[in-house]
């Protein structure tokens, strides 16, 4: 019985034209690229964003994403943006924008911007799922209850070509230079030099940018 199942089955797997995987992958490629193109639903949200003050770049595909405050943001161009980022601008109105983003800036799914003064985002930087941008921090007196300390705030800064793993959080006052790369998981807590290789909690110098295989 083995034998008579392995042999329908080899003949089974032998009557498979040769040419059904390359059609296969031909039909995954042009889904792929139809996906990419921008839907009426994405081009509503870039009309409704722009009509409420949001500058986006052409070729920036909008998936679905939170922005508390529009105006405060500014895409560049041919920026990749995937589901469920947070843009909250967390303060009262106030002229814009505060959110700068550059050119061909990547941006992971479930990333989180908690900006009260600034952050500025240069080209060609990759941010993978799950960072977290704050660059406000609390007072700690301790005679007085938390959700009534004086807020603390510095602008967040990344140069060109920045590359950020997943999950790590940038809080504030920190510049990022241009190429540094950081390690998934890490607290930038200080300011890394352009080229560094930090990782950790917090983040701490591991090595060059310019070492990576």
């Amino acid at each position: 019985m083995s034998v008579l199942f392995s042999s329908s089955a080899t003949a089974s797997a032998e009557a498979v034209p040769a040419s059904v995987p390359a059609v296969s992958a031909l039909v995954q490629k042009l889904w792929r690229r139809f996906a990419l193109l921008e839907s009426p639903v994405q081009k509503l949200r870039r009309l409704h964003l722009r009509l409420r003050g949001a500058a986006i770049g052409p070729g920036t595909l909008l998936p679905r994403m939170q922005i508390t405050w529009p105006h405060q943001l500014r895409l560049g161009r041919d920026c990749v943006l995937q589901q469920d980022i947070f843009f909250n601008y967390s303060h009262y109105w106030t002229p814009g924008p505060s959110m700068v983003f550059g050119d061909r800036v990547f941006i992971g799914r479930g990333c989180e911007f908690n900006i009260r003064e600034k952050i500025t985002i240069g080209d060609d930087c990759l941010i993978a799922s799950g960072c977290t941008f704050v660059d406000t921090n609390h007072g700690r007196d301790h005679s007085r209850p938390m959700n009534a300390q004086p807020l603390h705030s510095a602008a967040i800064t990344l140069g060109r070509n920045v590359w950020l793993g997943a999950q790590c959080v940038v809080l504030k006052g920190v510049t990022l230079g241009d190429g540094a790369v950081i390690g998934a998981g890490s607290v930038v807590t200080k300011s890394v030099p352009a080229g560094e290789t930090w990782a950790g909690v917090p983040a701490r110098p591991v090595g060059s940018s310019k070492s990576l295989s």
